[in-house]
């Protein structure tokens, strides 16, 4: 176990909390929508995390994308589509599961008052983009584009979701149908970090100001 696990480990023991497991739904072949049953409110801010606990040594970061005050209900929308410690964890439960946890932390990403509000990401960063989505005023607009080599849904938990593959040519012919303002607009990117770095530079030569990136693995 690394310094950081042990570090994380001890805090878990010291202020983690136990969930409990409602649900597990497929979305498609990858992603799976995790809802939890928490034992405590949650003050949710956009873009805020928990970290679960997937193994005796091992702990996971997973984006709250939707809350329920009344039920306490965390609902994590998660790309378990690769082997890894998460995604068999993931796979594995079943409802009434304990789920061990600490949080909410981060939140760097909030709505801003723009009047459209357009986000880029992979199927890692679903979860991360309803947060958004859910969090903004119903009077924005809001674009969401998948940039994965498989499709993703057409709909996740009500949004609207374009797929494509990456290619530059596309995501610009996608700006320029969408007409946005140039003064008005921001625009977030988040998931692999090559394809983040990427992305914002395009944005930026593109000659847009507003983009805020987060980069979760690569």
């Amino acid at each position: 176990m690394s310094l950081k696990e042990k570090a994380t480990a001890f805090l878990m023991g010291k202020v983690g909390k136990t969930a409990h497991v409602r649900q597990v739904t497929a979305l498609d072949h990858r992603l799976l929508k995790l809802e939890l049953q928490l034992p405590a409110p949650l003050a949710w801010r956009s873009c805020q995390h928990l970290k679960c606990q997937v193994s005796s040594t091992a702990f996971r970061d997973y984006t709250v994308a939707h809350y329920d005050e009344n039920t306490r209900i965390a609902t994590l929308i998660i790309d378990a589509g690769h082997v890894g410690q998460g995604s068999e964890w993931l796979r594995m439960l079943a409802p009434g599961d304990p789920v061990m946890y600490v949080g909410p932390g981060g939140g760097f990403h909030q709505p801003t008052a723009a009047s459209k509000l357009v986000c880029i990401g992979d199927a890692s960063a679903m979860g991360h983009i309803l947060s958004l989505y859910h969090h903004r005023n119903p009077e924005q607009g809001f674009h969401t584009v998948a940039i994965d080599e498989d499709p993703l849904p057409a709909a996740i938990m009500g949004m609207p979701v374009l797929f494509s593959d990456g290619q530059e040519k596309d995501i610009i012919n996608w700006l320029d149908q969408l007409q946005l303002p140039s003064n008005d607009t921001t625009f977030y990117v988040a998931g692999y970090i090559p394809m983040v770095v990427q992305t914002r530079k395009l944005l930026k030569q593109l000659g847009w100001k507003q983009v805020k990136a987060a980069g979760f693995w690569e």
